[in-house]
């Protein structure tokens, strides 16, 4: 709560009631942890258009699987997964997917919808790691914003091998 509260009040200096709304936001992102990410990012752009959260995981690269195969979704789609390749001064390439997920809810009846959520991973390889970037979002459009600077993070990534 501490963090979120000196972070918007650094992020919005003047108006109280926009940087009440940050704070709510900032506390989700804080609950919204995967178990297995090594770091929980937030998208959130200055003119606040949209808003999300991706996790990074870091594994040792075992070699045996392709990036495309690394990139692809654990789960079915309920359309076809789209990937796209990026060239990386960091990882020679990287991979992007995105999917979407149906969730499977209770039902009375079966005239109910079934939500989806969207899901882009990101990835690439270097130096016997594999980096995996993903978010998940009911909001198509936050996710459409999001893939971009995500392939862009994770560009800037640097491995230190000095050791």
């Amino acid at each position: 709560e501490q963090w979120a509260e000196d972070l918007s009040e650094v992020a919005i200096p003047r108006d109280p009631e926009l940087r009440k709304t940050y704070r709510e936001l900032a506390l989700e992102v804080a609950a919204n942890q995967a178990a297995d990410a090594d770091h929980t990012l937030w998208y959130s752009p200055e003119d606040g258009h949209a808003m999300g959260t991706a996790h990074l995981v870091i594994e040792d690269d075992d070699d045996e699987a392709s990036l495309e195969e690394l990139a692809a979704p654990d789960h079915d789609s309920m359309s076809p997964a789209q990937t796209e390749e990026f060239d990386s001064t960091v990882f020679g390439r990287i991979i992007q997917s995105t999917s979407v997920i149906s969730l499977d809810l209770p039902r009375a009846d079966e005239t109910v919808l079934l939500p989806a959520i969207g899901h882009v991973r990101t990835v690439g390889r270097c130096k016997g790691l594999v980096f995996i970037l993903e978010a998940f979002d009911s909001d198509l459009s936050n996710l459409a914003l999001m893939m971009d600077p995500m392939v862009q993070l994770l560009d800037t990534v640097t491995i230190d091998d000095s050791e």
